[in-house]
């Protein structure tokens, strides 16, 4: 009895043993790595099968580049707008013209006073003399000004307000400030041209959102059409792996990733074509720039956009496999 009793244990432990071995293989990671491995061998032939109708599968790539370079290329040029408008904040002065009895020294004074104001970057005076020789120089009227004995000109502070374009309302607000100082006889400012291209790309903004919502729509429909056809191509296979035993998940899933590889394609190709468009641009607009002394220059698509035009054309390939796919199990199982 001793023997046999020592003879079972070591039995019991290699059963034991075995089992743990058994359960190790088949444990939560094995299973994840296999399910991983599914799914990177589908996205391989999926890829693959792309490949074997080039033609086609550029054609739809192409259509669906095309169809995202273009509020892709709106969203560029209202964000260089906005950037290149913010950089005439030099140029958009506030001229305060002071009463013409007053002097020069006095208009000195106003405008240190002037450059504490909160809402003023630079105050600068331009003097009586200056100023008359500015507009012999400029006016086309030298000969006439010079027949003149005395100095018409009154003194002018040159006032360049803090935020001006992206704040208009401020600009407003320092206008009457300056308008109600003793010294001022007349402040000249064209603040309409703000109001109307704020205006003007607030409806350009919204425009691209109408437009981006109707093209991704026209996506959907290219890569479900594209999807569809191939569906049609496969129709017995489908059939015959349906009476198999093939689940729903197990046949959308080449599919889905087929639409995720039109998505990807086509979005990587839209950047290409947008990049190259601002490319071909950037050389103009710089000698533009410098031509009125600015430093601008063009805004390409930052990483968050590229991140967002790419992750957005990926998700409606997917979407729209995902749509025609279901669609055509539904029917499968009603016949």
């Amino acid at each position: 009895m001793p023997i046999a009793r020592h003879k079972q244990t070591p039995r019991k432990r290699r059963d034991t043993t075995a089992v743990r071995v058994k359960r190790t293989r088949n444990g939560p990671a094995n299973w994840l790595r296999a399910y991983a491995d599914l799914h990177v061998e589908t996205l391989k032939s999926s890829f693959a099968r792309l490949r074997r109708t080039p033609v086609a599968s550029s054609m739809t790539v192409l259509v669906i580049a095309i169809a995202l370079t273009i509020p892709a290329s709106f969203h560029l040029f209202i964000k260089n707008v906005r950037q290149a408008s913010s950089t005439l904040e030099a140029t958009n002065q506030v001229s305060l013209f002071l009463k013409p009895e007053l002097s020069n020294e006095t208009g000195g004074k106003l405008a240190e006073t002037l450059k504490k104001h909160p809402q003023v970057a630079a105050a600068e005076l331009i003097t009586k003399e200056a100023g008359l020789q500015e507009l012999k120089s400029y006016s086309g009227f030298g000969d006439a000004l010079r027949a003149l004995d005395f100095n018409p000109l009154p003194a002018v502070v040159s006032i360049k307000p803090k935020d001006s374009l992206t704040r208009p309302e401020e600009v407003e607000k320092l206008l009457a400030e300056l308008k109600a100082l003793p010294e001022t006889d007349f402040v000249q400012l064209d603040t309409e041209w703000m109001h109307k291209l704020n205006s003007l790309l607030t409806i350009a903004q919204r425009s691209v959102i109408v437009f981006s919502v109707l093209l991704s729509l026209g996506v959907l429909f290219i890569v479900g059409n594209t999807i569809r056809l191939e569906l049609q191509n496969r129709h017995e296979e489908i059939a015959v792996a349906k009476l198999m035993g093939a689940t729903d998940r197990f046949i959308r899933r080449p599919f889905l990733y087929a639409g995720f590889w039109y998505g990807f394609l086509g979005g990587t190709l839209a950047w290409l074509i947008v990049s190259a468009f601002l490319l071909f641009l950037r050389g103009p607009s710089r000698r533009l720039a410098e031509l009125y002394g600015s430093p601008y220059t063009l805004s390409f698509l930052g990483l968050t956009e590229t991140e967002l035009l790419i992750g957005a054309s990926v998700s409606l390939g997917i979407i729209g496999a995902w749509i025609v796919v279901s669609y055509h199990l539904r029917e499968l199982d009603a016949t």
